[in-house]
């Protein structure tokens, strides 16, 4: 079981929630900065023996995760801001999808990262360029919520028998 992608993967399901609409605002920071605080932490003190799979997961889990509690608290998900970082990371994602299809690594690991690359893209059109429509906003939040869902199960992907092969 990779912990790291579960608990990126609850981040991902805990932001979707809130972008679909459903919950409030500081309830959600505070769940968002729990996932990014253990990520944070397990990036900086835990050992991941020089797995750049999991060391990229981890920093980028717990910076996206306190950004993403960041916006939450303050109730500023549609900020231009949060789009810019969206595309940012968005791009990070692609390009670490493409080292981890070339070295080979597991299936979940580039699949997870493809997954987390296409979200943030969609989150970067939803609040950096057309942050005045609400009901694409939603759309992208349902979608993230989905993708939350499917890192949860790359996350478990070994345990169950199911490991996927790479690219």
């Amino acid at each position: 079981m990779d912990v790291a992608l579960v608990v990126l993967g609850a981040i991902f399901v805990t932001y979707g929630w809130y972008w679909g609409g459903v919950t409030e605002s500081r309830t959600t920071a505070y769940a968002l900065g729990a996932g990014a605080f253990l990520l944070g932490l397990w990036f900086a003190f835990g050992n991941s023996g020089g797995d750049i799979a999991l060391g990229s997961l981890l920093a980028f889990g717990a910076i996206f995760g306190f950004l993403a509690a960041a916006n939450a608290w303050n109730e500023s998900a549609q900020d231009r801001t949060f789009g810019m970082f969206a595309l940012l990371f968005a791009i990070v994602a692609f390009f670490g999808y493409t080292y981890l299809v070339d070295v080979g690594a597991a299936g979940q690991f580039s699949y997870g990262m493809l997954v987390i690359g296409i979200v943030l893209a969609l989150h970067f059109i939803s609040a950096g360029l057309i942050a005045t429509n609400r009901g694409f906003k939603s759309l992208v939040g349902w979608v993230t919520l989905f993708a939350g869902v499917v890192l949860v199960y790359f996350g478990f992907a070994e345990a169950l028998g199911s490991g996927m092969d790479p690219l």
